[in-house]
């Protein structure tokens, strides 16, 4: 109790021990990914019949988003590595390509991001990913970025208005969707994106094991 009352003092100790980050053999960008999905779901399963929808649905749909964002970046990187080139025919990334990921007006674009990544993954042959999913892939990212083009509109109250507003017209007229509901589709979303990043990763690592048996450079 006496922990609990106590008010912030100079010295306390603050910053968190970076272990964790440590002990994560993998590339930073899955754990930031996993882990804005891992959050969503701990979220998610906590307001189940509890009531709290009003004060964690804005955190909730914004780390979902967010994990789809990260995951999309993931992928369309992902997919300039010569392996998948070799399959795709895509041309290698320039410079301001990587750049405009992270910077520019469509870095935070859930659609510009998909659009840009979609050719690859038909690419892939519709073996791999039907035209069908794809279908699927694209309409769910379409709703995602009618109701937030930039980001922004889970993050912060200012546009809260037009935030609404976006969710009304997002619903199916005379269907309830509920927040449970957009957590089973993001679930979804997430999963498939999770499987391409999956296939697309055997792939690569497949081609640089390839490459070392041959003792070539084929980068």
């Amino acid at each position: 109790m006496e922990d609990l009352l106590r008010v912030p003092q100079k010295g306390d100790p603050l910053v968190p021990d970076p272990a964790p980050l440590e002990r994560f053999g993998g590339p930073a960008a899955d754990a930031y990914a996993v882990g804005y999905r891992l959050a969503a779901e701990i979220l998610a399963e906590h307001v189940r019949g509890r009531g709290e929808e009003t004060f964690l649905f804005y955190p909730i749909v914004f780390l979902y988003r967010h994990h789809v964002e990260l995951m999309l970046k993931n992928l369309i990187l992902a997919f300039d590595e010569p392996g998948v080139r070799a399959v795709t025919g895509a041309e290698a990334f320039r410079d301001e390509d990587r750049n405009s990921l992270q910077s520019g007006k469509k870095a935070h674009s859930l659609q510009a991001l998909w659009d840009r990544l979609r050719p690859a993954v038909q690419g892939l042959g519709s073996q791999a990913v039907s035209a069908e999913l794809i279908e699927g892939i694209n309409y769910y990212i379409q709703q995602l970025n009618e109701i937030d083009p930039h980001s922004v509109s889970f993050r912060y109250p200012a546009g809260v208005a037009g935030t609404k507003e976006a969710l009304g017209r997002g619903q199916k007229q005379g269907e309830a969707t509920s927040l449970q509901t957009f957590v089973e589709a993001m679930d979804r979303l997430a999963g498939i994106l999770g499987g391409i990043d999956t296939y697309v990763s055997e792939i690569n690592g497949n081609y640089y094991e390839m490459c070392a048996d041959a003792q070539d450079s084929c980068y």
